[in-house]
């Protein structure tokens, strides 16, 4: 018990966990942002289906890439990676993801 609540105090006053405390929220944030932004790119789609009959292969591929992108952010927000996201890195290619399937 003494031992947990060490690391509590330890957890509490360490500067890297606010910090990491101040990406989650900033990442939380941009991925609701990007729901909005993936409104706009489905509408769209839709307007270039209407009119053309077939999706823009720009925003296709943009959107694979946004794709790979809200995963990243996923997997930082929820512990699965440690390593930050866009523009930590490189903007995710959607055409590497989709030669290595």
């Amino acid at each position: 018990m003494r031992s947990e609540m060490n690391d509590f105090k330890e957890n509490v006053t360490s500067d890297a966990f606010w910090l990491k405390t101040l990406y989650i929220i900033g990442f939380f944030i941009v991925y609701r942002v990007l729901d909005l932004v993936l409104l706009l790119i489905t509408l769209v789609q839709w307007v270039f289906r209407l009119v053309s009959g077939e999706p823009n292969a720009s925003l296709t591929e943009f959107g694979q890439a946004l794709g790979e992108y809200v995963k990243q952010i996923i997997h930082y927000l929820t512990g699965a990676s440690d390593e930050k996201p866009f523009p930590f890195q490189d903007w995710p290619n959607s055409k590497e993801k989709a030669s290595a399937e």
